[in-house]
């Protein structure tokens, strides 16, 4: 399975992955994925999304410096009253349009 695979079984079903719907697990399990993918493809691994990801929310919401792209989720989840996975891939999915 691909990255974009997992997303996709992820985004129909979080729990099953991080066993509820909170960023910061889902944070977690990315991290430890992507690592592993790393590990073992070596340079081949997948794109790691992260990095980018962060800037482009920082920029997009204008938010200060932060520790993670999953604080920006978390805060604008807040500011939006609405769950933070649930953001996060409205987010992930306009992103991927304006850079993969």
């Amino acid at each position: 399975m691909n990255f974009d695979e997992l997303m996709s079984h992820i985004e129909r079903r979080p729990e099953v992955y991080v066993g509820e719907r909170n960023i910061f697990l889902l944070s977690a399990f990315l991290s430890g994925y992507l690592l592993n993918d790393s590990n073992r493809l070596g340079n081949r691994a997948e794109y790691d999304f992260r990095y980018d990801f962060y800037n482009w929310l920082q920029n997009k919401f204008n938010l200060e410096n932060n520790a993670t792209w999953a604080d920006f989720i978390d805060i604008i989840s807040k500011n939006e009253n609405l769950n933070s996975v649930d953001v996060f891939f409205r987010e992930y999915h306009l992103f991927k349009k304006e850079h993969i």
